[in-house]
């Protein structure tokens, strides 16, 4: 399986963890998030410069 990496915190998620994965809805890359940073409301930003709360 491939590691999964938080695009806020940049820590790999555990599989085991609950996190959230879903497409950039400017280029479509995937973004994955895990459950302390969406808690909180920390920013993520995708290569593409798109940045969301």
């Amino acid at each position: 399986m491939e590691k999964v990496n938080c695009q806020s915190c940049k820590q790999e998620i555990p599989l085991i963890e609950p996190y959230v994965q879903f497409n950039c809805p400017e280029c479509g890359k995937p973004i994955a998030r895990c459950e302390s940073c969406r808690t909180f409301g920390h920013s993520y930003k995708c290569e593409c410069g798109f940045e969301g709360p």
